[in-house]
């Protein structure tokens, strides 16, 4: 037996003998220093190398995938700062100053008002919070999930897109509940970034591995995180499930509506590296804000 396969790690040696001994070449090695050098018959040389060349091309290209299937994030988004400190406001300054009961009350997503074409609560409702508990909850969950949408599609269009799941979602809610009960929070967008993210998440892996089993594991794994999410006592599990599948379903639209860009997701969204022209981004941004101010002062 004679050497062939210098100067390995102690890993990449175990590897190689593993990968040999399953094709059945008897293969050993020595030890020379802190490296390894793998041992084999002459008669086996050339089969062993092409056997090698094809796993290490296979694993290569199995750790190029994974890279690809990554969903980039920046984390310098001073939008999601700016929906932090106004949902923290909001909440201070109505127990501060007092009538936090009455903006509840007024605000907060109810089917019996909802049902009379009251559909400002449904974004209202949002924008409300039982206590600082809930509060703390939601705000680390929108800087985490909506953070990670605004990296991938824009600060506006994922401002949007994150009211809009959440609107959907206390209206799909208020319909098929129907009852007497008054929702607050965030968390109906929270979840709708969730689902967000699944369907970039799938619009990815569908683009590289095709459709397979494994194009849907983000949904499980979204689902997993709904479960997740949707404990507590207080919880309104309904308004979680349907503000994820709006996020889904306005996931999917969005990955059809702009293909070339999600087909390359390895250009984040950030100050320098915008995803579309900034104006854009403003506009998109300036449309939500609007429909805030339009929900508070009751116009739809």
């Amino acid at each position: 037996m004679q050497n062939y396969f210098h100067e390995l790690s102690e890993n990449q040696a175990d590897f190689v003998l593993l990968v040999l001994e399953s094709q059945g070449i008897n293969a050993d090695y020595t030890k020379d220093n802190n490296s390894f050098n793998i041992i084999l018959n002459e008669t086996d040389k050339e089969k062993a190398g092409q056997i090698l060349k094809e796993q290490f091309a296979e694993a290569r290209d199995r750790r190029e995938k994974y890279k690809a299937i990554q969903l980039p994030l920046s984390w310098k988004s001073p939008m999601i700062f700016t929906i932090l400190i106004m949902l923290s406001l909001i909440h201070f300054y109505s127990i501060y100053n007092g009538f936090h009961g009455d903006l509840v009350r007024e605000y907060g997503a109810s089917a019996l008002y909802i049902l009379q074409g009251e559909y400002f609560r449904a974004v209202t409702a949002l924008m409300l919070h039982a206590d600082l508990e809930h509060l703390a909850g939601n705000l680390v969950g929108l800087f985490v999930f909506g953070t990670a949408v605004f990296s991938l599609t824009g600060y506006g269009r994922g401002s949007l897109m994150l009211l809009l799941s959440g609107f959907f979602g206390n209206i799909t809610n208020a319909y098929l509940k129907k009852g007497l009960y008054l929702s607050i929070g965030a968390s109906t967008s929270v979840l709708g970034a969730a689902g967000i993210l699944t369907a970039l998440q799938i619009a990815k892996r569908k683009k590289t591995s095709g459709i397979s089993m494994d194009t849907f594991t983000p949904f499980a794994a979204g689902m997993a995180l709904l479960g997740f999410l949707s404990g507590g006592e207080n919880t309104d599990i309904s308004a979680h499930l349907f503000g994820f599948l709006w996020g889904l379903a306005i996931g999917i639209a969005y990955t059809m509506a702009n293909k070339n860009k999600t087909d390359d997701m390895s250009n984040t969204y950030s100050s320098n590296n915008s995803r579309d022209d900034s104006s854009t981004e403003i506009l998109y941004a300036s449309i939500s804000m609007i429909i805030i101010i339009a929900a508070f002062m009751k116009y739809f």
